[in-house]
């Protein structure tokens, strides 16, 4: 208790005449005590004459009463959540007679670690956490430090990774990192190399095309969190075959295979794996000449007799954007692809494949890199909360997210980059465990000088962002890699669940990967 608060209670009892009973008061009303006493004396024995004078009589009367009401007087009074009679701000009591809680800004001695009342932020890096502990990876907050030195996979020149569809890297829950690419060669080789979350490379690269074929094209990855991979790709067939593998953690060979769909055209393969296993595939082909199609098909635990694939969209004018597929743990999944009229459209499924409707978002794809090359595709994630976040271009020219919420209801339009360029043709997403978000993008030219129909003659860059799980940039824009002259390679994206983030691009030396580890902060 304050010196202020001592001062008052002395100075209250020293008015009332009250006495101390070790502060433990009763509640109740006052008590009134009235005294009178008469009393004879009489001096000599009993035949004394009197003296002349009237016997003496006394009477006294006195009232005592509790004092005012004082927070620290040991009595629970009205207004008062405690009263424990003592000066020890750090204990259930405060030293206001209020409870001691989490966000009152005093920090409860073996209860709290930290409090900074309405100052508690989740995610603020040197801020008291809400439920009153100290900032510590795993917290829900944000930890990743600055982006790694870029480390060369592979310093073959005729290594490339695909620039019609995303991604190139996967992670699994401890944080090692699986990058494919495609070696360019008599018989192509589908490689994929595993990286540690340092970024040390692990081994050497493993050839995983089965079978090998002359013209394989736009490779992806997926990673499960406990170390299953799965790739697929195109093969230049004469039906454009797709060709889906399975690899289950710490096996390389055999692995699972299978030729997906027998329609005339079939490209820009997207493949998601969950927690149990479920790999989820979406591509675009064209049925007619006048109609095109984004198909899904679901394969549970890399079965080849798993239910066929089923169309989630109908085009009888133009082609699609490639489509992205993002999954929850629980195995309901997300399909994004986009519109050929022009903006990103997403759809909902169920873990039975069930569809939601289709969700047409503010945001479009970013142009093209290298005409008749690249097809531009959009980024998608999903976040614990069920949301699905898009990444695209906004009508500013600048790369940007929106979000919707699980009832699909759109957010406003959350601008990553920081000057809009005259083309972003590739983004990619990607969310750790607890929302938090990473944004990597490829983007070229300038919009203050006469459009060019692709890359090919501008300068171009790709860059990386950080955003918390409430849409807060976590950090400035991030330069990944820059050309003075020429088409950007197209970027790829993994978020491990601790936060851990990785990308993957192609320059003239081959394959790089780089990596942003952890910085927790210190005990």
């Amino acid at each position: 208790m304050s010196t202020r608060a001592i001062v008052a209670v002395v100075f209250a009892c020293a008015a009332a005449a009250c006495f101390s009973d070790g502060g433990l008061h009763t509640t109740g009303a006052a008590t009134t005590s009235t005294s009178t006493s008469t009393s004879t004396s009489t001096t000599g024995s009993a035949t004394d004459e009197p003296t002349g004078s009237d016997p003496t009589t006394t009477s006294s009367t006195s009232t005592t009463g509790d004092p005012d009401p004082v927070c620290g007087d040991g009595r629970l009074d009205p207004g008062e959540q405690c009263d424990d009679g003592n000066d020890d701000d750090a204990d259930v009591c405060r030293n206001d007679c209020q409870a001691a809680s989490c966000g009152d800004g005093v920090v409860q001695r073996g209860v709290e670690e930290c409090d900074d009342g309405p100052d508690n932020h989740p995610s603020e890096p040197t801020a008291c956490r809400p439920d009153c502990h100290e900032p510590a990876c795993g917290d829900g907050a944000l930890y990743v430090g600055p982006l790694g030195d870029p480390v060369l996979a592979t310093g073959d020149p005729s290594a490339q990774q695909s620039d019609d569809v995303p991604r190139a890297i996967g992670v699994d829950a401890q944080g090692t990192f699986s990058v494919a690419w495609r070696i360019n060669a008599l018989l192509d080789r589908l490689d994929v190399q595993t990286v540690a979350p340092d970024g040390a490379l692990v081994g050497d690269p493993l050839d995983l095309a089965d079978p090998p074929v002359q013209a394989l094209r736009d490779p992806v990855i997926a990673v499960a969190p406990g170390g299953d991979l799965a790739l697929a790709w195109e093969v230049n067939s004469n039906n454009d075959d797709i060709i889906v593998r399975g690899v289950v953690a710490g096996v390389a060979e055999p692995g699972f295979n299978a030729i997906v769909g027998k329609n005339p055209i079939q490209q820009s393969p997207a493949i998601a794996l969950d927690d149990a296993g479920r790999l989820t595939l979406a591509y675009v082909s064209g049925v007619l000449p006048d109609l095109s199609q984004v198909f899904v098909r679901r394969i549970d635990n890399f079965d080849p007799d798993s239910p066929p694939e089923f169309a989630v969209s109908d085009h009888l004018v133009g082609v699609p954007g490639p489509p992205t597929v993002a999954t929850w743990p629980d195995g309901a999944f997300v399909v994004a692809w986009g519109d050929p009229t022009g903006p990103i459209v997403y759809r909902r499924f169920t873990v039975d494949g069930a569809p939601g409707p289709t969700i047409t978002s503010d945001l479009a794809t970013g142009g093209i890199a290298v005409a008749g090359s690249a097809n531009p595709w959009s980024g998608l994630t999903v976040t614990p909360d069920l949301r699905v976040v898009l990444g695209g271009v906004g009508e500013d020219g600048r790369v940007a997210l929106q979000t919707f919420d699980i009832a699909d209801v759109p957010g406003a339009i959350v601008p990553v980059a920081d000057v809009p360029r005259m083309h972003a043709p590739f983004v990619d997403l990607g969310s750790d465990a607890w929302g938090n978000l990473a944004v990597a993008w490829a983007e070229c030219g300038d919009v203050d000088v006469p459009v060019q129909p692709d890359c090919s003659a501008l300068a171009s860059d790709l860059r990386l962002r950080w955003f918390r799980a409430d849409l807060t940039p976590h950090t400035a824009v991030t330069d990944v890699y820059a050309t003075a002259m020429g088409a950007p390679p197209a970027i790829g994206l993994a978020v491990a669940s601790s936060g851990l983030t990785g990308v993957t691009y192609v320059t003239g030396e081959g394959v790089v990967v780089r990596v942003a580890g952890l910085q927790c902060p210190a005990p």
